[in-house]
C-alpha cells in the first residue's frame, strides 16, 4: 500500500473513530453536564490512537514501533519539551496584557474567589496558604504534565505526531508540519462546534481559528518530535500545555474572547514568534529519529 492511501486511511479513521463519538455523546445530551462533557471530549481524543495501532499492525510488519515513534531514549529536548508550554503561555498572557485592556491577576486569587462562589469556607481555608498562585503553576506544569504526558502520547499523539509523522516527514518538514497542523485543527471542529471547545461563545469561527492555531503550533510540534527523536517528546509538550493552558485565563481580568489566554490574540501573537524560532532552528535537516 502506497503512503498516500495509508495517509487516507489513518485520516479516514481518526476522524470517524473521534467524530462518531463526539457525535454520539451530543445526541445523548452529554453536552448540558460539565462532567459528561468532560468525559466525551476525553473519550474522542483516542480515536487518532486507535487509527494509529490498527494502520501500524496492519501495514507497518516488522517496524511498528519505529513506525509510531516509541524510543524512549530522553534528550535535553525532552526538557525543552516541558519547558516550552511554560514559555508559550507566559508569552500569551504578556502579548495580552500589553495590547489589551485587561491586567494581571494573581493566580491565587482567582482560585480563592471562584472557590467562595462555591464553598465561602473553602475560600477562607485557601487565603491561609501562602503563595498560593505560584504553587498552582507549579503542580499544574509538574504533576499535571505528569499525569497529562502518557494519555496525550497514546491518544492524539499517537496518531498525529506518531503515525502520521512517519508517514509525511519524509515530504519535508514545512509541508509535513503545517499539514498535519490544518488535519489536527479541522478534527477539533466537532468538539467546538457541539461542546464549545476553547470557543464557547464563538462556535462557527472558533473551529477557523482552532485550524489557524493549531497549524501555527505544528511546526513547534514537529521540531519537539524530531530533535527529540520521539513521539514521546511531542506528549510531554502537549501534555504540559493541555495542564498549564487554563492558567493563561486565571492570570487575567475579564479573559473573554478574543482576549482567552492561550487560544485567544496572544496566544495566536506567541506561536506565531514561536514560529519563527522554529525557522532559525533549521528543521530542514533530516530528523534525528529513524522512525521519522
Amino acid at each position: 500500500m502506497t503512503t498516500t492511501q495509508k495517509s487516507i486511511l489513518f485520516l479516514a479513521l481518526s476522524l470517524v473513530l473521534t467524530w462518531v463519538v463526539v457525535f454520539g455523546a451530543w445526541a445523548m445530551g452529554w453536552q448540558a453536564s460539565p462532567q459528561t462533557a468532560t468525559l466525551a471530549l476525553a473519550l474522542s481524543m483516542f480515536g487518532p490512537a486507535i487509527a494509529a495501532l490498527i494502520c501500524a499492525f496492519a501495514f507497518e510488519k516488522g517496524r511498528r514501533v519505529e513506525a509510531l515513534g516509541l524510543s524512549f531514549k530522553p534528550n535535553w529536548w525532552w526538557l525543552l519539551a516541558w519547558l516550552i508550554p511554560l514559555a508559550l503561555a507566559a508569552g500569551a498572557v504578556a502579548f495580552t496584557l500589553l495590547l489589551s485592556g485587561r491586567t494581571y491577576v494573581d493566580i491565587g486569587t482567582t482560585i480563592i474567589a471562584a472557590a467562595e462562589q462555591q464553598d465561602p469556607a473553602q475560600g477562607a481555608q485557601l487565603r491561609d496558604i501562602p503563595h498560593l498562585g505560584l504553587i498552582t503553576i507549579a503542580a499544574s506544569a509538574i504533576i499535571g504534565g505528569l499525569i497529562n504526558t502518557p494519555i496525550l502520547t497514546f491518544s492524539e499523539e499517537l496518531g498525529w505526531r506518531g503515525y502520521l509523522h512517519h508517514l509525511w516527514r519524509p515530504a519535508g518538514f514545512w509541508r509535513a508540519s503545517l499539514a498535519t497542523g490544518v488535519v489536527w485543527g479541522i478534527w477539533h471542529a466537532p468538539a467546538i462546534l457541539l461542546f464549545g471547545l476553547n470557543y464557547p461563545e464563538n462556535r462557527e469561527l472558533g473551529v477557523a481559528l482552532f485550524v489557524v492555531w493549531c497549524t501555527l503550533l505544528s511546526p513547534i510540534m514537529t521540531l519537539v518530535r524530531d530533535r527529540g527523536g520521539s513521539v514521546w517528546a511531542a506528549g510531554i509538550l502537549h501534555g504540559t500545555a493541555n495542564a498549564v493552558g487554563g492558567l493563561t485565563l486565571a492570570a487575567l481580568s475579564a479573559p473573554g474572547f478574543p482576549w482567552n489566554g492561550i487560544v485567544g490574540i496572544g496566544g495566536f501573537l506567541v506561536l506565531a514568534l514561536g514560529v519563527v524560532g522554529v525557522a532559525l532552528a533549521r528543521p530542514t535537516l533530516a530528523p534525528r529519529s529513524s522512525g521519522a
